[in-house]
């Protein structure tokens, strides 16, 4: 695939709690809730319905997140999604 055909996506309130999930896939998630594994598929499928590939912003985070993409309030990072 072409790269410069990738569309990115940019979001700053990604749930640290979710981005092993969404880096692995939820089944290789043992922790988390139904509830929480259910937020998880949700997202990536209103968002990314064909596939990703991501990058964490480790250095950039809020501690306290209000409003994080999904869930209740936690910390949150900057991850950059490349669609497939």
């Amino acid at each position: 695939m072409d790269s410069n055909n990738r569309k990115t996506s940019v979001w700053d309130n990604i749930p640290e709690w979710a981005i092993f999930a969404l880096e692995y896939g939820i089944e290789e998630e043992l922790f988390l809730s139904a509830e929480d594994k259910d937020m998880i598929s949700r997202f990536i499928d209103g968002n990314f319905p064909n596939g990703y590939t991501m990058s964490v912003d480790w250095d950039s985070y809020k501690e306290l997140d209000r409003y994080p993409a999904f869930g209740k309030p936690c910390k949150t990072y900057k991850v950059i999604f490349y669609n497939i």
